[in-house]
């Protein structure tokens, strides 16, 4: 527990400011994101409560701020909504069974110590991934925002929107443009600052000012005052079986996001945190969550950054969080009853806009077009399909991709003879004999993948050479895993080569990979050499 280890008495005044100011971001964001999952605005602040607590005193993370997120927020609406309808007396209990399952498979990840899933996804595709959620979050909120009343996909919602652009409640637009212009700017100004609440309190102050009620703009109205209460769901095997699926999404989302937030303030900050113990916290708040009428727990990026810039130093910052929300749920209710519902889709259209990652897609469109091409389609899924589509496409197109470069990785030819174009090594003694060798790099480790093109490059080479090749050495310094097919491979190789005269050598293996090979009694087809320089000297 990061919390209570190692705890100095300096860091209390930084724990406690950023408490206070990640509560001020987390409560507006919060009811926004509540209205993204279908569910009253008071279950978003339900999320930062007990669930907070409980990361905060089982993960190993010290400043990672957990709670209500858009992105899960979108799969848990699209995972529940497509067993019953948002809005129906069934629908909070199916979010709460949705959270169990999501609570069970982190479990399930930390006991098997499985947090390497957390790099199954590139960055570009997640990239993707969370630019389709902020597109689904613009286009979705557009209806409100304008006083337009629209359902449906994303798609419907859009064309909804254009056809009915004659009916605009001007008020309506008025206030939620103003929110948006007004947290953007903030937020790339003056960073520092609750763009979300400050934005939310000054056009609810402008609203109350100009009587918008009475001009057609809706109010999100009472909220419940006081604390939730812990409910167990009911639940039907059918609707476990019909919910896995999108839990497993939000699992995978869920540790994609929290792990790669707390690396980054773990290195920036010279600590070290433990993505498996970290699954643990994730799986208790998730658990705390559904139990306390909340949804979907992820490590927040936006949160953790402001309670870094707070000075916070501990998970107190969480704590500290909780009890701030926690008074307000007791005592400050009342005050929802102000919020005009424009004003709310305004938070969350501008969340959607600093999801959209133009500048990190650029980046990946001028380093990788495969790469970007995988974003872009990722986006285009989840944006216009469905979030828990895109993810499972984000998480195979990442493992395509993968199985691509590892498929043909880089290789090259290193010393050759005749046409082949050389490239030669520098640790190579000047007047080393070449005549009639073939010196071939293989860029990763030999599997039942990459095998076959191996053996085809190898073979190609030696048939291409101008002049007769009596020797071929392979550098497999990258070869730092072979599997069986990969042995049977090098075995059939060196022994069709035998046959021709050609001698094959092996070296700069690892040690790991050397002792397969001999294992695979390779030794008695080919000659393994420690060094490439004596495999070419051997050679000659």
């Amino acid at each position: 527990m990061a919390l209570l280890t190692g705890y100095r008495r300096q860091w209390l005044r930084g724990d406690l400011v950023a408490g206070v100011t990640v509560a001020a971001i987390a409560i507006p964001e919060s009811l926004g994101y509540a209205s993204i999952a279908g569910l009253p605005v008071q279950t978003g602040l339900y999320c930062a409560l007990l669930p907070a607590i409980l990361f905060a005193l089982i993960a190993s993370t010290r400043q990672l701020v957990v709670g209500a997120d858009s992105a899960t927020a979108a799969l848990v609406a699209a995972g529940a909504g497509a067993v019953v309808a948002a809005g129906s007396p069934t629908y909070a209990s199916t979010v709460a069974v949705l959270g169990l399952i999501t609570a069970a498979i982190l479990l399930l990840m930390a006991i098997a110590r499985l947090g390497f899933l957390a790099d199954l996804i590139s960055q570009p595709v997640l990239a993707g991934f969370l630019s389709g959620v902020g597109v689904s979050l613009i286009i979705g909120k557009l209806p409100g925002m304008l006083g337009i009343t629209a359902s449906g996909t994303t798609w419907d919602k859009l064309v909804a929107t254009v056809t009915n652009l004659g009916h605009i409640n001007v008020t309506s637009a008025a206030l939620a443009l103003g929110v948006v212009v007004s947290m953007l700017f903030m937020e790339r100004v003056l960073p520092k600052l609750p763009a979300a609440l400050l934005a939310v309190v000054v056009f609810s102050v402008v609203a109350a000012l100009i009587g918008a009620e009475g001009r057609g703009v809706s109010m999100v109205g009472d909220v419940p005052a006081g604390l939730p209460s812990l409910t167990l769901p009911t639940f039907d095997a059918g609707e476990l079986t019909r919910l896995t699926a999108t839990a497993a999404a939000i699992a995978v989302v869920i540790l994609a996001q929290s792990a790669a937030v707390a690396r980054s303030f773990a290195t920036k900050n010279g600590y070290r945190d433990n993505t498996n113990q970290d699954l643990y916290g994730l799986a208790a708040a998730n658990t705390g969550s559904a139990l306390t009428g909340g949804f979907a727990i992820n490590g927040s990026p936006p949160r953790t950054s402001a309670g870094d810039g707070a000075g916070s130093r501990s998970q107190l910052v969480n704590i500290t969080m909780a009890l701030v929300i926690g008074i307000v749920l007791l005592f400050a209710t009342g005050l929802f009853e102000y919020l005009p519902s424009p004003v709310l889709d305004g938070v969350v259209f501008a969340i959607g806009v600093g999801l959209v990652k133009v500048g990190q897609l650029q980046a990946v469109r001028r380093t990788r077009l495969f790469e970007f091409g995988a974003a872009m389609l990722a986006l285009v899924v989840v944006a216009f399909v469905g979030v828990e589509q895109g993810i499972l496409l984000a998480v195979l197109v990442s493992l395509v991709d993968r199985l691509r470069r590892q498929h043909q990785p880089h290789d090259e030819v290193l010393v050759s003879d005749g046409d082949v174009a050389p490239r030669l090594l520098g640790r190579v003694q000047p007047g080393t004999p070449m005549d009639g060798i073939l010196v071939y790099r293989f860029g990763t480790g030999l599997f039942f993948e990459n095998a076959a093109y191996f053996d085809e490059r190898v073979r190609d080479l030696v048939a291409a050479a101008t002049a007769p090749v009596q020797a071929v050495v392979l550098d497999a310094a990258a070869m730092d895993d072979i599997d069986f097919t990969g042995t049977e491979v090098l075995r059939r190789q060196a022994t069709d080569f035998a046959a021709r005269g050609i001698r094959v050598f092996l070296a700069e293996l690892s040690t790991d990979a050397e002792n397969i090979v001999l294992r695979a009694g390779l030794g008695k087809v080919l000659t393994v050499v420690p060094r490439l320089e004596q495999a070419i000297i051997a050679a000659s």
